[in-house]
């Protein structure tokens, strides 16, 4: 509890002095926020420290164009509260169109595919969303999941299951108590793997999306320059292949781990 409230406080601090310079017109870093419980593409590991490939494709892309930023691991939500107030960029967000008025955004870091998780005793055929109608599906607080699904769900095409924690509508989906949920496939068979429910819990083999995830900064920060030196970073990344390099390194790692 004790070191809870500390690094919250070493947090709030850090923000504090980002507002302040941001009042005067100095060019500081600013933190990088992330989902502090999205394995393996983002998460916070020992000694508060930032886990999973986008804390290695963030700190790579920054490392030269903006070394003071830190990345920083909060609950999802709390990240959107603090990017949308202009304390910081956020990364490995989704694009829709409500933010899109919000927020200016990079070039994609990565492209998730999002898949369907069923019960492996109560599967059905899916081809499509309209195929998730009057199912209730798990979903993660805060969370986009793409603007088709965004629509469907504003829509009531389905109902949701909101948790706060991934690890809660896995554990409801193998109890039969939601009917699927909708997760990143590398994401879920990390968690299916960490809960010990590989002979339970199974992905359907057409995908909902594609969803490009990118680094989103509140237009009131005014970042576009830091966007196009990232952009640019990124870009050199993909042409050398160390972009590649990384990307794969980390896949292979991952799949030897769920072995």
């Amino acid at each position: 509890m004790a070191l809870n409230y500390f690094r919250q406080a070493a947090v709030l601090l850090l923000l504090m002095l980002v507002q302040l310079s941001n009042a005067y017109g100095h060019d500081t870093a600013f933190p990088i926020f992330v989902d502090k419980s999205y394995p393996p593409y983002m998460y916070e590991a020992e000694n508060d420290s930032v886990a999973g490939l986008y804390a290695i494709l963030l700190k790579e892309i920054i490392k030269d164009i903006e070394p003071g930023s830190k990345l920083v691991a909060v609950p999802w939500k709390r990240a959107l509260l603090y990017g949308s107030s202009g304390m910081g960029a956020i990364g490995g967000a989704y694009k829709n169109d409500k933010r899109s008025e919000l927020y200016d955004f990079s070039m994609p870091i990565y492209t998730e595919k999002m898949v369907v998780f069923v019960n492996k005793d109560k599967q059905f055929e899916f081809n499509g969303l309209d195929d998730l109608a009057g199912k209730m599906i798990g979903v993660n607080r805060g969370w986009s999941y793409g603007q088709k699904f965004d629509e469907a769900r504003q829509g009531k095409l389905f109902e949701v299951n909101v948790r706060s924690d991934l690890s809660d509508n896995f554990e409801m989906l193998a109890l039969g108590r939601i009917d699927c949920l909708v997760l990143d496939k590398l994401s879920g068979e990390s968690y299916i793997q960490r809960l010990g429910l590989d002979d339970k819990i199974i992905s359907l083999p057409v995908p909902l999306s594609m969803n490009n995830s990118y680094l989103i900064t509140a237009k009131q920060l005014k970042a576009k320059d830091f966007l196009t030196k990232f952009d640019a970073s990124l870009e050199k990344m993909r042409k050398n292949g160390m972009y590649e390099a990384l990307v794969q390194n980390f896949i292979d790692e991952a799949q030897h781990l769920n072995k």
